[in-house]
């Protein structure tokens, strides 16, 4: 005779506790964000491998606009360069500018949007500012911005996180005043802890996967609005491979046919968009669980 104890639930055919599930979507959730974040690290490390182990400007006149093949396998483009090693290379310069701009944003807005949550006239100050440089199209300051300083990647590291800072002052805020209402908040204001202790060890912690949420999304907005500007001619400035200068400097040959310069530039641009919206998505679905 079996003993029922040995058995597993399934084979009792005993429902999986209500609790457990919970669990186990959440665990899934950080599946699909570190599946998001493997890809992105492999494109990293390809980048670098491609800017030490090649030449990105080499120019090769006999092999001009050649298709994907075992030599080049995403074909050359109008000058006979490699598409593939511009390509990959081209992520060791448009992510570090999408990422740093995105975390310069994180630290200050998220000072700036706990300050804010404290109610003061100050406070109020910075909201009014926020709201004012807001009420402004984002598109037209961009330009104006790139246009006035002739690009660079300081420039477009500081212009992200530029546009980003409202929207981590606006999160912040917003979560930080709507948490200021938890009990253990109370107490800790009860015992006489001081406001920024409060902020910082209380408020701060509870917040951060919302944070994390927004920079990762705020991450895929700029990587956008990188490639928009070096298609624009308003980013990094060639020979520097860039994907959007690739995408506009390739469709030139849509019409005949030349697809290749242009498809995989982009591919890789969504590539990437797709893995940071995945990690924000996972991310705000995780800890939204988590936290209430």
């Amino acid at each position: 005779m079996i003993s029922q104890y040995s058995l597993t639930p399934a084979e009792l055919n005993v429902p999986v506790p209500p609790a457990q599930a919970p669990a186990r979507k959440r665990h899934n959730r950080l599946g699909a964000a570190f599946l998001g974040a493997g890809m992105l690290l492999v494109l990293a490390v390809a980048a670098v491998v491609c800017r030490l182990a090649f030449d990105t400007d080499h120019i090769d006149y006999l092999a001009v606009l050649m298709g994907p093949s075992d030599e080049h396998w995403f074909g050359t483009d109008s000058v006979g360069r490699d598409v593939m090693v511009r390509t990959l290379a081209a992520a060791a310069v448009d992510l570090p500018i999408a990422l740093g701009g995105t975390t310069i944003a994180m630290i200050v807005g998220t000072l700036l949007g706990l300050f804010a949550s404290t109610g003061s006239r100050v406070a109020d100050s910075i909201m009014r500012i926020v709201d004012g440089f807001d009420a402004f199209p984002h598109l037209i300051l961009i330009l104006v911005i790139v246009q006035v300083s002739g690009g660079g990647t300081g420039t477009l590291i500081a212009t992200i996180a530029l546009l980003n800072i409202p929207r981590f002052i606006r999160l912040t805020r917003a979560e930080s005043m709507q948490l200021r209402q938890a009990r253990f908040v109370f107490f800790a204001q009860v015992i006489g802890a001081s406001t920024w202790y409060r902020l910082s060890r209380h408020i701060l912690p509870n917040i951060s996967g919302a944070i994390l949420s927004q920079a990762s999304t705020g991450s895929a907005l700029a990587l956008s609005a990188v490639g928009a500007m070096s298609f624009l001619g308003l980013g990094i400035a060639p020979p520097i491979p860039s994907w959007g200068a690739m995408i506009q400097e390739g469709t030139v040959g849509i019409t005949m046919g030349e697809w290749w310069p242009v498809a995989f530039p982009a591919l890789a641009l969504v590539y990437c968009i797709v893995a940071l919206n995945m990690i924000a998505d996972c991310l705000d679905t995780h800890f939204a669980k988590e936290v209430h």
